[in-house]
């Protein structure tokens, strides 16, 4: 219910509805804008991005839901149509969603957390883009000695593996039921799919390089079994003829195995417009 009239809010370009499902401190990753992060961020987000589309559907289905206690991730996919307000054409986005809903004192749900993404490319990524003057999700809410050490060891090891290009020991990263949510990508499921997907997404042609990679914990909750991380990363890169850059943010939910270490159960990623 809460999902449908959040979805109702967003289509009918409620800003004040819709505010009213966030906690004041959430954190918020639409594919495409740099992190939102407070209520403050997310109003102006929403604000402008409603000025400039009509939406004319929008569906949400709620595909699986992880009650963690005080709080409950809910994954599902979404299918919008809209109209730009200064293109005539009809836009049609599908993709998929997280939200994180924080369980309140009289038992109602507020969103602490969120990320969408679509399932292909968009044409025109900045009309997506709001420019904030002020960017709460700029830096880690945490000092590096702060973030747990096994946290900080998995995004070496995630480092280390992308600039390899090793897409097979990436995979081992994952649980055997794990779900993998890539930028313009359909979602990829299970150990035995997850495997091919990362060595072909992992692998590049003669003369690239990684520049730097930088992948960082932005915030975490720990819980019994399970880890929830919003980490962030920046990519540069170089061949011989060109060279760029990629950042984005990502939801991760890691499992507890039985012999103590962490297993990625989903994660979710989006870029930046850069």
């Amino acid at each position: 219910k809460l999902s449908e009239a959040l979805t109702n809010a967003e289509r009918d370009d409620g800003v004040r509805d819709l505010l009213a499902f966030y906690d004041e401190h959430a954190i918020s990753m639409p594919d495409y804008q740099p992190m939102l992060s407070g209520i403050n961020e997310i109003s102006s987000f929403y604000t402008e991005i409603f000025k400039r589309q009509e939406i004319k559907t929008f569906q949400r289905q709620t595909l699986e839901v992880i009650d963690l206690g005080r709080t409950i991730i809910e994954i599902g996919t979404f299918k919008k149509e809209l109209i730009l307000s200064k293109k005539d054409s009809l836009l049609s986005l599908t993709g998929k969603y997280c939200h994180i809903w924080k369980v309140q004192q009289d038992g109602s749900l507020k969103i602490k957390g969120e990320i969408s993404g679509f399932y292909h490319p968009v044409d025109h990524p900045e009309t997506l883009v709001v420019p904030l003057q002020t960017h709460g999700g700029g830096t880690a809410i945490h000092p590096e000695h702060e973030i747990p050490i096994e946290l900080r060891a998995y995004n070496a090891l995630m480092e280390k593996y992308v600039k390899a290009g090793a897409g097979a020991l990436r995979a081992q990263l994952f649980s055997d039921d794990g779900k993998f949510m890539p930028f313009a990508h359909p979602t990829v499921t299970g150990i035995d799919k997850l495997k091919p997907y990362l060595i072909a997404y992992d692998t590049h042609g003669e003369g690239f390089r990684f520049d730097s990679i930088s992948v960082y914990t932005y915030d975490f909750e720990y819980f019994d079994g399970y880890v929830l991380e919003y980490p962030k990363f920046k990519v540069k890169w170089s061949t011989p003829s060109a060279s760029g850059r990629a950042e984005g943010k990502n939801v991760r939910l890691w499992k507890r195995q039985q012999d103590g270490s962490l297993k990625l159960y989903l994660e979710i990623s989006t870029h930046n417009h850069l």
